[in-house]
C-alpha cells in the first residue's frame, strides 16, 4: 500500500484578485507575528546603505526576520500596481514562500492543529532565521496531509516526540519528518561585482560561469577573471574557476526575452532588466543574466541528502511501528538546490532532472540500507508569472522514492493559484500552452478558473474536451465537447473531439456521424479525415479508411499520421 493523493487545489472565496490577495496577506501577518513586532524588524532596514538598484545591493541578505521583509515586500508590490518589477526577480521567490506560508498556518489554525497562542508556536515564529525556515517547511508539509483529509498532529510543538508531524486517516498511521536543503550564499557577492561592472560598461549579456566545486576564493580575484576574459579574451585559473562563455543580448526586445539557458548544475542564476512601456509596447531593456555552475553539484548535493536523511533517521528510530498501516516518511524540500530558478522568461524545463535523477537513486539505496523507513518525499516548488511579471500560479511537486519502485514513477503535484484579474481568454491561451508542453494538471486547472468567469467561452470547453481526450477521461470530454457545441453547433473543432470521445467509448456510429458532419461544414480539415479513418478502422472498413485517409493527404501530403496508417493498411490488406 503506497502514499499518495492527487491534485489539490486550494481557491478561497474571499480571494478575487492579487489586491485583494495582498491586503489578506498583510492583515494576517500583523495577526500572527504583530505589527508592533514587524515594524521594529522593519526599523533595522533603516539602517541598510542606501543603494540604486543598478549597485544591486538588494540581492545581499539582511539580518531581518524574514516576516518582516515579507511585510516590506506586500507593500512594495502595492506600491508596483500589483506587479513584480523584473528587475528584482529574487522577490519572486519570496512571494512564493510567503504564500505558501500563509495557506499552510491559515489552514492548520482554521483546522485547529496549531494554536497560534502556544508558547511552542510563537517560539517558533519569531526563532532564528533557521529555525523559521524550518517551521515554514513543516507547516507547508503539516497543512498539506491535512488538506488531504488527515488528522494532523505536530507532536514536537507539544513536547511529546521530537517528530515534526504525525498523520493518521482510517487505519493508516504516518510518521513524517521535514527537511529542507538550502541554496549556497558563496554566489551572492560575485553577483553584485559583476553585475556592478556590468552596468557601469554598459553591456547587457549572459555570463555562464562553471566552477569544479563550491568557489572559496576571494570574490575579487574571481572578478578580476571574469573581467579580463571579457576585456582580453583570456581567462585566468584562479581557483575552482573552470569555463566561461558570454552570448550577447540585445539592449531593448519585445517581451518574452527569447534566450534559453541550460539546466545543468546550476548553483545560482540572477537575472536582472528594466521592463517598461518603450517606442509604444511593452519592453526590455538592458537585460544582463548571470548564472553559476557547479560541476561537482550533483555529488555536493548528495552529500548534504544523506547528512540531512540521517538526521530524520535518528529523530524517526525514537517511534517503534508494529503493522504495515504505520509509515515512517522522510519529506525533504530541493527546490533550492535542483534548480527551481526564479525568472519569468526561463524555459520550464530548466528543473535539474539529471540532479533529480541522481538524487533519487542516491534516496533508493539509502531506504534499501534502512528497511524500517517506508519512502522519501522529494518536494518542490515553482512560481509561474506571464511575460509582464504578474504572478498566476505556484505548482508544488512531489515525488515519491520508495525501495520497491524506480524512482520517479510516483509523482503528486498541488497548484495552489494566485487569484488574479486575467480574463478568460488570457487563461484560456495559457492553458493551451501548457496544454502542449504536457502540463496537464495546470492547464486543466487555468481551463476550468477560465469557465468559472465566463462559461459561455466555447474555446475553453473545446480545449477542455481535448485535454480530458489525452488523459483517457472520455466521459469528461463527451461532456465538455457538448457543452461548447450547445454554444456554436458548427464548431469543428468541437465535434471532432466530440468524435474521438464516442470512438472511445465505443459509440462508433455516432463518433463516424460526429466526423461527418464537421466535414460537411469544412473539408479541408486533415484530423477530421484522419479521426474518421481511425473510427473506420475499428469498424474493420478498410476501403473507406484509405480513402479518408487519401483525402487527409491531399490537404497535407506531410501529414505523418496519416501516411503511417495508410502503410499499416496497405501491409495488412
Amino acid at each position: 500500500m503506497g502514499l499518495s493523493w492527487g491534485v489539490f487545489v486550494i481557491t478561497p472565496e474571499d480571494f478575487k484578485d492579487i489586491p485583494g490577495l495582498v491586503s489578506s496577506i498583510i492583515r494576517f501577518l500583523e495577526e500572527v507575528f504583530g505589527k508592533d513586532f514587524l515594524i521594529q524588524e522593519l526599523e533595522k532596514l533603516k539602517w541598510r546603505p542606501k543603494s540604486r538598484p543598478e549597485e544591486y545591493k538588494y540581492l545581499k541578505e539582511v539580518n531581518v526576520h524574514r516576516a518582516a521583509k515579507w511585510y516590506k515586500l506586500l507593500k512594495s508590490l502595492k506600491e508596483r500596481g500589483f506587479r513584480f518589477d523584473l528587475r528584482f526577480s529574487v522577490e519572486v521567490e519570496e512571494f512564493m514562500n510567503l504564500i505558501l506560508f500563509y495557506y499552510s498556518l491559515k489552514t492548520l489554525i482554521e483546522k485547529k492543529v496549531i494554536d497560534l497562542g502556544s508558547r511552542a508556536v510563537q517560539g517558533r515564529l519569531h526563532g532564528s532565521p533557521g529555525q523559521f525556515d524550518d517551521f515554514v517547511n513543516e507547516l507547508f508539509i503539516a497543512s498539506n496531509y491535512v488538506s488531504n483529509g488527515f488528522k494532523v498532529s505536530m507532536p514536537e510543538l507539544a513536547g511529546s516526540e521530537s517528530i515534526d508531524v504525525y498523520a493518521e486517516k482510517g487505519g493508516l498511521k504516518v510518521w513524517c519528518e521535514c527537511k529542507r536543503l538550502r541554496r549556497s550564499t558563496s554566489y551572492t557577492g560575485l553577483a553584485i561585482e559583476i553585475l556592478q561592472w556590468l552596468h557601469e560598461k554598459k553591456m547587457n549579456v549572459l555570463i555562464d560561469i562553471a566552477f569544479t566545486q563550491t568557489p572559496r576564493e576571494k570574490p575579487r580575484l574571481i572578478v578580476e577573471a571574469v573581467k579580463s576574459y571579457i576585456e582580453r579574451g583570456h581567462l585566468k585559473k584562479i581557483g575552482f574557476l573552470e569555463r566561461l562563455t558570454i552570448s550577447p543580448l540585445p539592449d531593448i526586445s519585445d517581451a518574452p526575452l527569447n534566450v534559453r539557458v541550460r539546466p545543468e548544475n546550476i548553483e545560482y542564476l540572477v537575472y536582472a532588466a528594466y521592463m517598461g512601456v518603450f517606442e509604444g509596447k511593452f519592453k526590455i531593456r538592458e537585460p544582463k543574466i548571470l548564472v553559476f555552475r557547479n560541476i561537482n553539484k550533483v555529488k555536493e548535493t548528495i552529500k548534504r541528502i544523506e547528512r540531512r536523511l540521517n538526521e530524520a533517521y535518528n529523530q524517526l528510530s525514537a517511534v517503534k511501528v508494529s503493522n504495515r498501516s504505520e509509515r515512517k516518511v522522510i519529506q525533504i524540500d530541493v527546490s533550492d538546490v535542483i534548480g527551481a530558478v526564479v525568472i519569468p522568461y526561463h524555459d520550464d524545463r530548466a528543473y535539474k532532472e539529471e540532479v533529480l535523477r541522481n538524487i533519487e537513486d542516491f534516496c533508493k539505496d539509502w531506504l534499501l540500507k534502512h528497511p524500517d523507513v517506508d519512502s522519501i518525499v522529494l518536494v518542490t516548488r515553482r512560481m509561474h508569472l506571464d511575460p509582464f511579471g504578474h504572478p498566476y500560479a505556484i505548482a508544488v511537486e512531489y515525488r515519491t522514492v520508495t525501495p520497491y519502485t524506480p524512482p520517479g514513477w510516483t509523482v503528486m503535484t498541488i497548484t495552489i493559484p494566485i487569484p488574479n484579474s486575467f480574463p478568460s481568454e488570457i487563461l484560456t491561451n495559457t492553458a493551451t500552452a501548457l496544454k502542449h508542453r504536457g502540463i496537464y494538471d495546470m492547464a486543466l486547472h487555468f481551463y476550468k478558473k477560465a469557465l468559472e468567469i465566463n462559461s459561455s467561452l466555447k474555446e475553453a470547453w473545446n480545449n477542455l474536451a481535448d485535454l480530458y481526450n489525452r488523459l483517457g477521461m472520455f466521459d469528461e470530454a463527451l461532456r465538455c465537447s457538448e457543452k461548447a457545441l450547445e454554444i456554436d453547433a458548427s464548431y469543428t473543432s468541437a465535434l471532432v473531439n466530440r468524435g474521438i470521445a464516442l470512438a472511445q467509448l465505443g459509440r462508433l456510429k455516432e463518433a463516424i456521424d460526429c466526423f461527418n458532419k464537421a466535414i460537411n461544414i469544412n473539408p479541408k480539415e486533415k484530423k477530421t479525415w484522419y479521426n474518421k479513418a481511425v473510427a473506420l478502422c475499428t469498424l474493420k472498413s478498410y476501403d473507406d479508411a484509405r480513402k479518408c485517409l487519401n483525402k487527409a493527404l491531399e490537404i497535407d501530403p506531410n501529414y505523418e499520421q496519416a501516411r503511417s496508417l495508410l502503410a499499416l493498411l496497405s501491409k495488412r490488406c
